[in-house]
């Protein structure tokens, strides 16, 4: 921004931020520590519903409720990314892992990381709020700075979930909407009228055009008899008036 350089190294990145420094440092990939407890296999089962195909590609919508909502938290605010938020990386899977069995994580530490391995030309700000609080510090102007305004829509709301596939049941708990039962019918509602065959509806308005169409076409030959008739009554009577007298 303005091709100002500023380097945050991780003592002032602390102080900037106020984030505790405790846990694991992760980097993305699986810690030491944790190798040997570890398993993808068992990771998978652990954070995905009993219904879920976990052959190929790990995809969101096979996490149970709460690691469904804990994936979106994870691409949308701690570890930003802009594509492919209903696919799981090997990164998410690890962290649901960490986070499910009470794993202590170097959260600081993880987003200094990240945004120090996603610089790159020209490549859009992550954490836009804590870049802003580092430019403030180093007095950068941002004035003539273009910006996003917080939307509603940005929050994580009750629209969120239902796009995960969640409905709200009779006693007011989220469950697949595979899981909902069908809507009980209300004896007292009527019921439809029947359906009349599409062609057989088609065929009587085909009819009905065709007649009102003739009807009009023999009202403009009767209004064009009537004129014609009167018509040839005003020459007959033009006729007589200029005619000479027949000889007596």
């Amino acid at each position: 921004m303005h091709n100002i350089l500023i380097v945050v190294d991780q003592s002032l990145f602390y102080s900037l931020t106020k984030l505790p420094s405790q846990g694991v440092p992760f980097e993305g990939t699986l810690v030491d520590d944790w190798k040997f407890d570890y398993s993808s296999h068992d990771a998978c089962r652990m954070v995905c519903h009993d219904q879920a195909d976990m052959i190929g590609r790990l995809l969101a919508r096979s996490f149970t409720f709460d690691c469904c909502i804990m994936h979106y938290i994870i691409v949308c605010i701690l570890l930003p990314r802009s594509s492919n938020l209903a696919q799981a990386s090997e990164e998410d899977l690890i962290l649901l892992w960490a986070i499910q069995i009470g794993r202590q994580i170097d959260w600081a530490h993880l987003i200094w990381y990240r945004m120090h391995t996603t610089l790159r030309a020209n490549a859009p700000l992550s954490y836009p709020h804590l870049a802003t609080l580092f430019l403030h510090h180093f007095n950068v102007l941002l004035d003539d700075e273009p910006y996003v305004k917080v939307k509603r829509s940005f929050s994580i709301g009750a629209g969120v979930v239902t796009s995960f596939g969640y409905r709200k049941d009779v006693d007011g708990q989220w469950v697949s909407k595979q899981d909902l039962p069908p809507p009980i019918p209300d004896e007292r509602t009527p019921s439809p009228p029947p359906q009349r065959d599409a062609s057989s509806s088609l065929l009587t308005e085909v009819l009905t055009e065709l007649h009102d169409l003739r009807a009009f076409v023999d009202e403009r030959f009767d209004a064009m008899d009537t004129r014609i008739t009167r018509l040839e009554d005003d020459i007959r009577f033009i006729r007589r008036c200029f005619d000479p007298p027949a000889d007596s």
